[in-house]
């Protein structure tokens, strides 16, 4: 079972999206407000017809609609335009075995198309088009949505109306940034609990947990009715109108009851790094029927580096035959996961990583600890060989514009001996600015470029790599720029021996002086070639 294609319009962040996810892993990155958790939000929706385990109809809210199109809106009737009011809609096109779920197949979706699918279908009900054009026909009317006049369909691509999840369709939820403390099991770990229990033995524990209750609660509630009696007059048949007795109904049921732990310890009351890894576990060792689909967020949160490390294993050894959502923050889940799986949202869109070369990606999955995040999310990049690099280079820029790179949304990053090779790629099927400096290492500036040719492009994607000439590395290209600051031939060997040997502290004094020098030529053309289309005011 596989989600082929999930078409949403409308709904929150995502004005028009359409995509066509991957069939076992996807890791969800962007920016904050990208839309990540709107994406996987919509994806349960559709599945479960619920939001935090309550039906979509019961708690339907007006800043569901897409913002950018409730404003078009009511800016087409403040023109006196007849336009259609607001809708949202979430499909997604499922994969489908021959058996029950083929019943699901059908046209009834956006596209038209003859495929097997859900739909959450949001849009004025027409037992109110009258009173609905009434509110917008107010003079002074509010610019929100009136949720009360709208239904909420949710159906299959045959067009029957559904009202549970269809069997076959499991999914678990996962978000540690809403694991509360006090809560003693939520919807989904429910679900999963129960799903773990036969039938036989859950009918067993019921007949046990009732029979319990009546035999400890009879002697009490004899006492309790033997007071009540005393006190009350009998009704004119000689009988007793009032007492007590044993609630046996399904609301006092085992499963209310009952609750989930984790080393003998309540799972309300468990850390909630632990809750995170508890629930991961449960899903994933049910049957790929019961939990097709696996929604997680930002599994990093609440978790050490061990924990994590421990999350992420429990998921790659168990996720094979399922399709996993996962949104992240952190480089180390993204690389260890794989970068080929990647999928960047950007401005209601997204970009597939699935053309990086194999070899990029296990060069990123070996290692981890890279900030890989920062490569993808940068608009412009500029990448360095080490830490003193950086310091320079952010000093210089400071120098020529009067504040740093990243007020003009430039960021500058150490790769610390991570090929750039690999990063010029990313950035190449990005189609992002990127922007490298290195040492020549006393070789001529082609010897590098010559390597990087297939990923480079004039004005976007650049090497700058100083002339052999003016020394092997940085320290001495910058003495080279700055003769005044050796007086005599030999004050410039210890001068250069002094800062190879020191290269960080070196920076940082350069850095931290007020002193102005002139950067190396290579450090020019770089910021040139960064603000060559930038305007600024000084």
């Amino acid at each position: 079972m596989m989600i082929t294609k999930i078409h949403i319009q409308g709904y929150r962040k995502l004005k028009e999206f359409l995509f066509e996810p991957n069939n076992g892993m996807n890791i969800i990155v962007g920016g904050n407000d990208a839309g990540k958790s709107t994406l996987l939000e919509a994806i349960s929706l559709c599945l479960t017809g619920r939001i935090n385990g309550q039906r979509a109809s019961d708690v339907l809210n007006p800043y569901w609609f897409n913002t950018e199109l409730v404003a078009e809106f009511f800016a087409a009737r403040k023109n006196n335009q007849t336009v259609p009011p607001p809708e949202m809609r979430i499909e997604l096109h499922l994969e489908v075995s021959k058996g029950e779920l083929e019943n699901m197949r059908g046209v009834n979706n956006m596209k038209r198309e003859d495929a097997a699918g859900l739909s959450m279908w949001i849009h004025p009900d027409p037992e109110y088009l009258e009173e609905l054009d009434e509110y917008f026909s107010q003079v002074d009317c509010p610019p929100i949505i009136p949720i009360e006049y709208y239904l909420v369909e949710w159906k299959n691509f045959a067009g029957t109306i559904i009202f549970n999840r269809p069997k076959g369709l499991g999914v678990a939820v996962i978000n540690s940034r809403t694991i509360r403390s006090d809560r003693g099991m939520d919807f989904y770990t429910k679900q999963l609990l129960e799903s773990k229990l036969d039938p036989k033995d859950r009918n067993k524990v019921s007949v046990k947990h009732r029979q319990l209750r009546n035999n400890l609660g009879s002697e009490l509630i004899e006492d309790i009715n033997t007071s009540l009696h005393e006190n009350l007059s009998p009704s004119e048949s000689g009988r007793w109108l009032v007492g007590l007795q044993i609630d046996q109904s399904r609301s006092t049921s085992w499963e209310s009851t009952l609750i989930p732990e984790i080393d003998r310890i309540p799972f309300s009351m468990s850390g909630q790094g632990a809750q995170v890894i508890a629930k991961a576990s449960l899903a994933l060792s049910q049957s790929e029927d019961s939990t097709s689909f696996l929604l997680i967020e930002e599994p990093e949160n609440h978790l050490t580096h061990t924990r994590l490390r421990e999350l992420l294993s429990i998921i790659e050894r168990n996720s094979m035959g399922r399709q996993v959502f996962i949104t992240t923050h952190s480089s180390y889940v993204l690389n260890r996961l794989g970068l080929n799986q990647l999928v960047l949202l950007h401005g209601g869109s997204h970009k597939s990583f699935s053309g990086l070369s194999k070899e990029t990606t296990e060069y990123f999955q070996l290692i981890s600890g890279f900030d890989t995040l920062r490569l993808v999310l940068a608009d412009k990049m500029v990448i360095v060989e080490g830490p003193s690099d950086e310091i320079i280079f952010n000093h210089f820029f400071k120098d020529k514009y009067g504040r740093e790179p990243m007020a003009f949304g430039i960021d500058v990053m150490s790769i610390r001996g991570t090929s750039f090779l690999r990063s010029f790629e990313l950035a190449s099927l990005l189609d992002r600015q990127l922007i490298a400096l290195r040492d020549n290492d006393g070789q001529e500036p082609e010897h590098w470029i010559k390597r990087l040719e297939p990923f480079l492009l004039e004005g976007k994607r650049q090497m700058f790599i100083g002339n052999p000439e003016d020394g092997r590395t940085l320290e001495p290209q910058i003495l080279t720029a700055n003769p005044h600051l050796c007086e005599t031939n030999g004050d410039y060997e210890k001068k250069l021996k002094k800062m190879q040997d020191n290269k960080t502290a070196t920076a940082l004094n350069i850095a931290q002086s007020d002193e102005k020098l002139t950067p190396p030529p290579y450090f020019k053309e770089a910021i040139a070639a960064l603000m060559k289309n930038t305007e600024v005011s000084i």
